[in-house]
């Protein structure tokens, strides 16, 4: 999955996952840069808005209570089928570090696995931030969240039982610190 193996991968849009193992995003513990299909990115915001129960009402008229948190999917590709270097495709897939096979484990460890310092407070809290575009509204142009899910597609294997080509598909549930959770609200209120 590196320009190593490919060096025509660099054209590819790519994003960087990086997770940490406290909300306020202080305590790094890892982080990758992947390949993603741009087309299969999506982020969805939702209001919670309540019609109103007093007799008399006109129909239309209800109340904002306040705005869900939002959701992104996206979908990363790993292959490692093709090659344009060719000492590359002559080495072992044990060999190369960055295989769709190792990946797939670390994206596991990463997002799913629980925090494995306190492995009561759940997954690992994930920035996310594409490389060539601004994603959601953030300052910084990324998305906060957890892990909501994971669906790993396999489309090719090696008879050893190694991943050669994979599609993970994952959603990411909003989860910012309490701090930012009040300037939020306040910012929504006023």
């Amino acid at each position: 999955m590196s320009n190593f193996n490919d060096p025509t991968r660099s054209h590819f849009p790519s994003i960087k996952i990086t997770a940490f193992s406290d909300v306020q995003m202080t305590k790094k513990v890892d982080s990758l840069v992947l390949p993603y299909d741009a087309s299969n990115m999506n982020a969805s915001f939702s209001n919670n808005i309540c019609d109103n129960k007093t007799l008399g009402e006109q129909s239309g008229s209800n109340d904002f209570k306040g705005a869900k948190s939002n959701d992104l999917s996206i979908t990363f590709v790993l292959d490692d089928s093709t090659y344009s270097n060719l000492v590359a495709f002559a080495l072992p897939s044990a060999m190369i570090p960055d295989s769709v096979d190792s990946i797939v484990k670390k994206l596991i460890k990463l997002l799913h696995t629980p925090n494995e310092s306190d492995t009561s407070a759940g997954p690992n809290y994930i920035s996310l931030k594409p490389k060539e575009m601004p994603l959601i509204d953030s300052p910084g142009g990324g998305f906060r969240g957890r892990l909501l899910n994971m669906t790993i597609k396999n489309e090719l294997v090696t008879l050893k039982g190694n991943r050669v080509k994979a599609k993970v598909e994952c959603t990411f549930k909003e989860s910012l610190p309490p701090e930012k959770l009040k300037t939020t609200m306040s910012a929504s209120v006023g």
